[in-house]
């Protein structure tokens, strides 16, 4: 029986890290009945009155994202990654792959978690990840449409009306099925919302396909003038509309157990594909930590007393560090009885059989003591906070620069934007003397203007004492 989405369901799949995403996750079956049809009915801006299908079509619109890069676009030109890729854009855009999600062995950030997908990996290709996908989706527009991209279902057609065809590319417009799910399915489809289309239900894969290419015509190329009759000689007929209603939606089969039991069944070989792209997941992950150990015995070994010296990282998060990891990525992660953990920095360090020495904080937590305190001036807020005295600025081990000179807050404000890419990967986000100087500032400048220390109060923190007229001398060192 079919059942109708709620606001409140969790429409993306929600899995661990390193669990493939099976055929059944995906409906795969939809996607290829989708994919597959070659019915050429939708108008390209861009072909004149050359009609293409909604692959076609839906692959152009990526082609075209001012966000695809080059790389993506020379895969695209192979016609069997471009299908896989639309694929896994299609569940992108209609909510079912979360952000988090990643889908190359090669990922290293803890903020995503990495998951095969056999059934869409049959060429060799980066799938990418959830962000950019979507980003990519996002960004593909009309040519010459910077703003006023069409919201609703309602603003939609009042373009189709006024003789704009098509209204809005097929992703932004996919996305307003997606955020009006409820509105599109009382309209259009009875008791099912528009993305009980894409979620495993009892109904077939191949009349939710046709429903939804429907959805599609109807909205990309306008519903028939004269009320929704068709003309007599069946010009603007919607090519996908029901054999035996014409012009309205095709009719929803419901399966039986065993027939649902017959779709989106898993072969062997993704099955065993999905075993390797495990098992070259796992390897990634222990040559990553062999380099990471290999660097931290180096800097013991070259550290005068024997103590480990700090590593040199960039502010990377480890590939291994993220919570819930799958059994098979677990065991990685162990090396010689040696649990790696990650340290302040995001890096890997051992926790035995030597502990590193604790980072120097660049901040000090003030507490007022009115034991070391002369009675004038008024004593100081119980609570602040005050930089390191200028002398041992670059004696802290974060440095990599024992010669860098401070640049002032706007100095490096203009730094930043003129030298980073607001797109560029979580894995090279820089780490470098000037960001922590920078940090350090404004930490300062929003515990001033609180009047206490921040809420998680930071990590590392030491209590001196120390007079309030200090405050304002140490703040811009």
């Amino acid at each position: 029986m079919r059942t109708k989405t709620s606001r409140a369901r969790h429409v993306a799949i929600d899995h661990s890290d390193g669990e493939p995403l099976t055929r059944a996750d995906l409906q795969y079956d939809l996607l290829h009945h989708i994919f597959a049809d070659d019915t050429k009915a939708f108008s390209d801006p861009q072909t004149g009155p050359t009609k293409l299908s909604f692959r076609d079509l839906f692959v152009n619109a990526i082609l075209r994202s001012p966000k695809a890069k080059a790389v993506l676009k020379e895969k695209l030109a192979l016609p069997a990654f471009a299908t896989d890729f639309a694929m896994l854009a299609l569940l992108t855009n209609v909510g079912r792959i979360a952000t988090t999600m990643s889908f190359f062995a090669e990922m290293r950030t803890s903020q995503r978690t990495y998951h095969p997908i056999p059934s869409l990996q049959r060429t060799s290709g980066n799938l990418l990840d959830g962000p950019r996908i979507k980003h990519i989706l996002k960004t593909s527009v009309l040519e010459g449409e910077t703003k006023h991209i069409p919201a609703t279902p309602a603003q939609v057609l009042a373009r189709v009306k006024a003789g704009q065809i098509p209204p809005a590319t097929l992703p932004n417009l996919i996305f307003v099925f997606s955020n009006h799910s409820a509105e599109i399915g009382r309209e259009h489809l009875s008791d099912m919302e528009f993305v009980d289309l894409f979620l495993p239900n009892d109904t077939s894969s191949a009349s939710r396909a046709r429903a939804f290419l429907w959805l599609c015509y109807h909205y990309h190329e306008g519903p028939p003038s004269g009320d929704d009759d068709y003309d007599s000689d069946g010009s603007g007929m919607n090519p996908f509309s029901d054999p035996d209603n014409i012009g309205k939606p095709p009719r929803l089969v419901v399966l039986s157990p065993d027939q649902a039991a017959l779709e989106n069944v898993e072969p062997e070989e993704d099955k065993a594909l999905a075993k390797r792209l495990i098992a070259q997941r796992e390897a990634i992950v222990q040559e990553h930590l062999l380099k990471e150990s290999a660097k931290e015995s180096q800097a013991r070994a070259t550290t005068p007393g024997g103590t480990p010296s700090p590593a040199k990282t960039k502010g990377k998060r480890s590939l291994t560090a993220k919570a819930g990891t799958s059994a098979p990525l677990k065991r990685a992660a162990k090396e010689e009885n040696s649990k790696p953990e990650l340290d302040d920095n995001g890096g890997f360090t051992s926790v035995a059989p030597e502990v590193s020495t604790p980072l120097r904080p660049i901040y000090r937590q003030v507490r007022y003591s009115p034991s070391r305190e002369p009675r004038s001036p008024p004593p100081p807020p119980p609570r602040a906070f005050s930089v390191l005295p200028p002398e041992q600025h670059h004696s802290h081990r974060y440095s990599p620069y024992k010669d860098s000179r401070p640049r002032t807050m706007l100095q490096h404000a203009w730094h930043v934007i003129a030298s980073s890419d607001p797109l560029a990967d979580s894995d090279e986000e820089p780490d470098d003397e000037h960001v922590r100087r920078d940090h350090a500032k404004r930490l300062s400048v929003i515990a001033r203007v609180r009047g206490k220390i921040p809420t998680p109060e930071p990590e590392g923190l030491r209590t001196i004492p120390l007079r309030l007229s200090h405050w304002h001398d140490d703040l811009f060192v």
